[in-house]
């Protein structure tokens, strides 16, 4: 009788459970999104085979997103002998929920980082970042045009009528230190960008980007050019350093032997980045709309100071890209809440620009990484010599990675610096 008793009890527990791991699976949540994404459809990438034996490699790359196929240019260019390996698809997870708004300035203020970190830190930050919009730059315009660099001013405005404090204060941290921006009172904001707010900040040199067909042509042209070797559907299980080299084991049960491995993971939540404290993984929502017959002045890139907060960008062919309203949750949303909060993107987009019709296209929940002090993680992996990581993690993930990934290669080549210790993992 107990025999029977405890069998029906496990089918029933295992019924469940294959239950739950459906839902997640016809869901998506196994992913690190859910929802129609736009960015994939407008590019068909390069297939890469699935490593298939234990090879050896100078400078090993774990992970084919952004961080990834920055790290991966950035070694294969300067002539290591560099291999990129992905779990799945080239720039098919955080990366293709990636909305592309080209930033130097943080989601946190200049001013902000000033009081927390000093003012030294805190003005290395903002020029790191802001070079590294720069080499961006630089790179797309060795890349075909279809990676839609296009520079654009930010508009960062006042949510709140108090608010207009904040924005002068950092409109006064930044001029001092030579970043590029400009404060717009009311009546210059509805002028300028037909924006009814106490007042904007204005920074210039940003830009908006496809990251989806930046990455894909970013490594094509490191695989032609610099004999970089790319292979995905190939998991990373383990690594660990032994007598100086570093052993990378795949789940297929090969080896990569490399002299130094970079993990460039995105958002993932795995046991290569548990020890890591001060990170924060939470979800985020966007829409694109269908082609639209008018925009908003100048096409500018606009955000509020209100957190979590809202953020609007112009895209390819008259698009609309709506974003934002964050919530603290790591587990990726399922379709209710995705429906929800397109809505409410939908809504507040309306709200500022009533006169601007708008139908929706695509529309998808992602988890987002962010660091309880504002900073990237970019350094080596305490315990583990010649393992590093680049976990771009905030709203300004490329432009970090962008300037991250030349990081690396100075501590490869044994360049230490002071600024290295301002990213370190375990700070």
């Amino acid at each position: 009788m107990r025999k029977k008793l405890l069998y029906q009890l496990n089918l029933l527990f295992f019924t469940r459970l294959t239950c739950f791991y459906t839902y997640y699976q016809e869901e998506g949540l196994f992913m690190l999104h859910n929802g129609k994404l736009f960015w994939p459809h407008t590019f068909e990438g390069n297939n890469y085979s699935r490593l298939g034996t234990s090879i050896q490699c100078d400078v090993l790359i774990i992970g084919g997103g952004m961080s990834g196929a920055l790290s991966a240019y950035t070694f294969a260019q300067a002539g290591y002998q560099t291999v990129l390996i992905d779990k799945g698809k080239i720039a098919a997870e955080s990366s293709a929920a990636n909305t592309g708004l080209l930033q130097y300035m943080s989601d946190k203020s200049l001013h902000e980082c000033i009081e927390d970190f000093g003012a030294e830190a805190a003005y290395h930050f903002y020029r790191q970042s802001y070079e590294g919009l720069s080499h961006i730059e630089a790179l797309c315009q060795e890349l075909p045009d279809d990676v839609q660099f296009i520079k654009r001013e930010s508009v960062l405005y006042a949510s709140k009528k108090k608010d207009a404090k904040f924005l002068k204060k950092e409109y006064v941290a930044l001029r001092k230190y030579g970043f590029p921006c400009q404060l717009l009172d009311r009546n210059e904001l509805m002028s300028r960008y037909e924006i009814e707010a106490e007042g904007a900040l204005i920074t210039y040199e940003d830009a908006e980007i496809n990251p989806y067909i930046f990455i894909q042509r970013l490594l094509e042209k490191a695989v032609s050019e610099f004999d970089l070797q790319i292979y995905t559907d190939t998991e990373l299980s383990s690594w660990r350093t032994k007598k100086g080299k570093v052993v990378c084991r795949t789940a297929d049960g090969f080896e990569v032997t490399a002299n130094h491995a970079i993990y460039a993971g995105g958002y993932a939540d795995n046991h290569f980045v548990k020890k890591i404290k001060k990170r924060k993984l939470v979800r985020s929502y966007a829409i694109f709309t269908k082609p639209v017959n008018e925009l908003w002045p100048r096409n500018a890139m606009l955000w509020e100071t209100a957190r979590p907060y809202l953020y609007i960008r112009h895209a390819q062919e008259n698009r609309i890209v709506v974003g934002g309203l964050d919530d603290n949750k790591k587990q990726v949303p399922g379709k209710w809440r995705i429906n929800r909060k397109t809505r409410q993107l939908k809504r507040e987009f309306e709200y500022i620009f009533p006169h601007i019709q708008i139908e929706i296209d695509a529309r998808y929940g992602a988890r987002f990484g962010e660091t309880k002090d504002g900073l990237p993680f970019i350094g080596e992996v305490p315990g583990k010599k010649n393992c590093y990581m680049l976990l771009g993690y905030g709203g300004n993930g490329t432009v970090y990675s962008a300037f991250g990934s030349r990081m690396l290669l100075d501590m490869v080549r044994g360049r230490r610096t002071q600024m290295q210790q301002i990213f370190r993992l375990n700070r």
